[in-house]
């Protein structure tokens, strides 16, 4: 299989896996609230959003490995797998006993003296803090692995693994319902289960299909450890930056407008994290072929990708968002019955921004690829963070609750505008040829498709029989000028081809 078909058929196998993984989370949801009550389910939630918070530098940290062996194994000969692999397994050890011991002094700290809950529930808190930031630390030394299968490609036994997972959780969480005991305490021993049959899983399979780059020796180079630390420090830099945009976001709605508007803002970030997640799955396949074709020099297929993965995922993503946007109304009350007020516009203007976002889907795997991530971090960062006082300045001047929503997008813009002259910077990144391969076919695919639906749904009835037919007619529309102004012609071949293959298999 050549890299092309290999980015097709990861691809598939991540949305497969991205549906099976979404019916499954919205059932296990429901039935652990379920069983555990809205108490005890608030409870976990917060002591693990501790936990959750120390787990952005583990999240960080596995685009921080891919990046590092990707890049390695694209050296070929040239390269020394096992030495990088040795080195970022090394710090992972570091940070995971760090976590356990920052994680339970601060963590202990917090549940005796500010957590809100019972009196008797503190042993329960304290008890869900320990397990989880035991489980957080071994997830933190798998990391590498993780990061090794990914770099390899290896998309199917990752989602086999995950929907395994999850179809475990799942069938653990219906037992839970008839459990007479602590079922706060057993549901974290669940979730724990789940996350270290994961962790052995990840080891096992590179234990036998990689054994030589695993393979133990500490690596006494200094200068590497300084490398992969540099660049783990940015990349949490701006991590930490992200989360704190949401957070602080919605620290700002509670005191301005309380927590019927943080309800609204949530749900709609729930949709859109769906609507994302979809989008996702087209860069996530692709990101270890940008990052191997530059570690191996061939610099100008790493850029071609860029132009094509940000140009596909842009229309992957109008043709997920267009329906949910011109019904959001109706979806809403379809699920909710009665959504709080502002719903449907916060969740509106997110789907636009998440479309804007699209437009750089290749962008951020780029600039990993080369190293040199500070000043990317910086400006992302900077960006990210200055819709807080933005918003607040807004609100004090009497603007509506919906202005960070709006405010987002533009931002998004400025962002990826900022980035196409840092990747031209480190690169050969053409923004000509950008604006002509990736720009000028998603602005004119997303004119062409969202003017007439627009004004078809003026017409359109809204029963639950119409919208349904409306959406549909969205999809087939939008699919339809993708086809015509989206796709390049040697791309529908190459697509029409590897679907008539599998078929015929």
């Amino acid at each position: 299989m050549n890299d092309n078909k290999r980015i097709l058929y990861n691809t598939a196998v991540i949305y497969v896996k991205l549906i099976l993984s979404a019916i499954l989370g919205l059932f296990t949801s429901r039935i652990v609230l379920q069983a555990l009550g809205a108490d005890d389910y608030g409870l976990y939630s917060v002591v693990g959003g501790i936990v959750s918070f120390l787990n952005i530098i583990g999240t960080t940290m596995v685009s921080v490995s891919n990046r590092f062996i990707a890049v390695e194994l694209g050296k070929g000969e040239n390269g020394n797998p096992n030495r990088i692999f040795n080195t970022v397994l090394s710090i992972h050890i570091a940070l995971a006993i760090g976590f356990i011991l920052i994680g339970g002094l601060v963590g202990t700290y917090y549940v005796n003296n500010f957590l809100n809950v019972q009196p008797g529930k503190v042993s329960d808190a304290l008890f869900v803090l320990y397990v989880s930031l035991f489980t957080t630390a071994l997830s933190v030394i798998t990391v590498p692995y993780n990061g090794l299968i990914i770099a390899r490609e290896k998309f199917t036994f990752v989602s086999i693994i995950e929907l395994l997972h999850l179809s475990i959780k799942f069938g653990l969480v219906l037992l839970l319902a008839y459990s007479d005991g602590n079922r706060l305490r057993l549901f974290t021993l669940i979730v724990a289960f789940v996350s270290v049959f994961n962790q052995v899983a990840y080891q096992a399979y590179c234990h036998i299909h990689d054994r030589e780059i695993i393979k133990w020796k500490f690596n006494k180079r200094k200068e590497e450890y300084k490398s992969v630390f540099g660049f783990t420090g940015w990349s949490l830099f701006g991590a930490v930056a992200y989360v704190g945009k949401e957070q602080g976001a919605a620290l700002i709605i509670n005191y301005f407008f309380g927590t019927i508007l943080n309800a609204a803002f949530g749900l709609a970030s729930q949709i859109n994290r769906y609507a994302m997640l979809f989008t996702k799955g087209l860069s996530q396949a692709a990101v270890p072929q940008i990052m191997k074709s530059y570690g191996s020099g061939n610099t100008n297929r790493s850029l071609n990708l860029v132009y094509t993965i940000s140009r596909i995922s842009t229309m992957i993503m109008l043709i997920i968002s267009l329906p949910l946007m011109l019904c959001m109304d109706e979806i809403l009350v379809l699920w909710l019955k009665t959504p709080p007020e502002y719903t449907t516009i916060f969740s509106v203007f997110m789907l636009i921004n998440a479309v804007v976002a699209m437009l750089g889907a290749g962008f951020d795997a780029c600039i990993q690829s080369t190293g040199k991530i500070k000043k990317n971090e910086i400006w992302v960062s900077v960006i990210y963070l200055s819709i807080l006082p933005i918003i607040f300045i807004l609100y004090k001047l009497g603007m509506p609750p919906y202005m960070n929503v709006v405010v987002m997008p533009i931002l998004t813009l400025v962002m990826r505008v900022m980035q196409l002259f840092i990747m031209r910077d480190l690169t050969s990144f053409s923004i000509p040829t950008y604006l002509k391969r990736t720009l000028f076919p998603s602005l004119v695919v997303i004119v062409a498709s969202s003017i007439p639906l627009v004004l078809l749904r003026m017409v359109f009835g809204h029963s639950l029989l119409q919208t349904l037919l409306f959406m549909l007619v969205c999809v087939l529309w939008t699919v339809l000028c993708v086809a015509l102004w989206g796709v390049k012609k040697e791309e529908r071949q190459r697509l029409l081809a590897f679907v008539s293959n599998k078929i015929k298999k």
